[in-house]
């Protein structure tokens, strides 16, 4: 169950108070899952709050101080209408960092998630992965990845959202990938993969 609300001005929360706060109201067999559906969460425009539940959300689970009425969305929709060679435009926020032989260190939010540099090579064999984040969570990369910003409201210094569109190649690995999260970061707001339907063309995003 995706649920989404926009709390009060006062209520905003730096990533671990709202980590906190969130985990404070659910019962201990969902914080403490370690595999699994999990909860994620994403802080979005306008001061949305979107946090991702395994299983639909009780009144006494949900964060007070709304100003709207929240929003509720049941991701078992989504998750049965996938299918290979559909086509899904994404949206993620993640920490662009890859761990090498020296230490980790920041690629571009292509290369994160594709193993590409920008000009199409892959990453150097003994800091890359046997197949990329996009090729395990069950999806392949199709339009260039776009807008990367850092926010910088985590304390992550490489925080990027990452958009694009993607083609489904592995319904069970991507129903993973949006039930369990992609990359670090998921206590700090990171790591919600969102689906939504590519704009048409001729359309802008």
């Amino acid at each position: 169950m995706l649920y989404q609300f926009a709390p009060s001005k006062d209520r905003i929360l730096r990533p671990a108070e709202m980590q906190r706060q969130i985990r404070s109201r659910l019962p201990e067999d969902i914080t403490q899952a370690d595999t699994g559906p999990r909860v994620l969460w994403r802080r979005e425009g306008d001061g949305v709050i979107q946090v991702q539940y395994p299983v639909r959300p009780r009144p006494s689970w949900l964060l007070p101080g709304s100003l709207t009425l929240p929003q509720v969305l049941d991701m078992r929709v989504l998750l049965e209408m996938l299918a290979p060679g559909q086509l899904w435009a994404f949206d993620l926020a993640a920490n662009t960092v890859r761990r090498g032989r020296g230490g980790e260190y920041a690629v571009s939010p292509d290369e994160w998630l594709t193993g590409q540099h920008a000009e199409g090579a892959h990453a150097p064999a003994a800091c890359e992965a046997t197949t990329s984040r996009a090729t395990r969570s069950g999806f392949r990369v199709l339009a260039q990845i776009a807008g990367a910003q850092r926010r910088g409201t985590t304390g992550m210094s490489q925080e990027a959202r990452i958009r694009g569109v993607l083609e489904v190649e592995d319904v069970e690995a991507l129903q993973a990938a949006l039930e369990e999260g992609i990359g670090r970061g998921k206590a700090q707001g990171l790591g919600m993969l969102s689906l939504s339907y590519p704009p048409r063309k001729g359309q802008g995003r």
